[in-house]
């Protein structure tokens, strides 16, 4: 069960990260003409994008801590949102290395929020060095 919640949020991560691409795309379209301006909207509309799913994920994992069945997290967790954020940011960006451990079926969640987190940070890779191809050739 776990395994198929963690892949209906990567999934939905992938959905949200796909919009937020198309947006960031229309908003810096008119930048073009301004190639570093373009750069700079990219990057930060990137950062704000994959800090809105860090939290995302964190919500995530409020609410399946919620449920007993879940298992949790172990090791220096507090229950604090600063300690969810964290884990979550971890996950999404390595391969969840942290003083945080979990235990029980939520595992399966932390490793595909990791593959989700790597698959889309590699796809905003992809969209900046294009966006950079585009401002700085025309």
């Amino acid at each position: 069960m776990a395994l198929l919640i963690g892949f209906l949020l990567v999934m939905l991560l992938g959905v949200i990260h796909h919009f937020s691409l198309r947006w960031l795309d229309l908003l810096t379209g008119t930048a073009r003409d301004k190639p570093n301006r373009t750069i700079f909207l990219v990057f930060n509309g990137l950062l704000t994008i994959h800090t809105a799913e860090i939290l995302l994920f964190a919500v995530a994992y409020r609410i399946l801590l919620t449920l007993d069945s879940m298992g949790g997290f172990t090791a220096f967790y507090d229950g604090s949102w600063g300690d969810l954020i964290y884990f979550s940011g971890i996950n999404f960006a390595t391969l969840g290395y942290t003083e945080i451990e979990t235990h029980g079926p939520i595992r399966m969640i932390n490793m595909m929020q990791s593959l989700g987190g790597f698959m889309v940070l590699t796809w905003s890779a992809t969209f900046i060095y294009s966006a950079w191809g585009r401002a700085f050739r025309e």
